[in-house]
């Protein structure tokens, strides 16, 4: 049974067309995020990019230690299967109130985020601390 629609579609020759095209245009963000590089990274805005430059500094002043990017935190079921992940922004161990400390560079809150945040406070007691 053939989908409705692609009677004539001809998986070789759309192929073709896409290597003859090479790397097209990278779409803008749909929330108009501007993604920069930092210290050779890349961060998907501005914002994200700016708290990095602050927790490098309040590392290297002793404030925070152990500061780790994009750490993904698995999303299990009741009954213990992974369901999926939430890829948090940082993650550092704040010093001053003897802490981990888990932050998101949010502009735009989705409503999937918003379910992965209660996820993970529901799972694992996890603030996430939005900046």
């Amino acid at each position: 049974m053939a989908w409705k629609g692609w009677e004539g579609f001809d998986p070789v020759a759309h192929e073709r067309a896409v290597r003859e095209q090479g790397n097209p245009t990278p779409k803008a963000h749909k929330y108009h995020a501007k993604a920069v590089v930092v210290d050779g990274m890349r961060f998907d805005s501005k914002r994200e990019a700016a708290r990095w430059r602050e927790l490098k500094a309040l590392e290297n002043a002793g404030m925070i230690r152990t500061l780790e990017r994009q750490v993904r935190i698995g999303l299990h079921a009741a009954g213990a299967a992974l369901v999926g992940h939430y890829v948090a922004d940082f993650r550092y161990f704040d010093v001053e109130h003897g802490r981990s400390v888990v932050e998101d560079a949010k502009g735009f809150k989705t409503e999937t985020y918003r379910w992965k945040k209660r996820h993970v406070k529901a799972e694992y007691n996890i603030d996430i601390q939005e900046v």
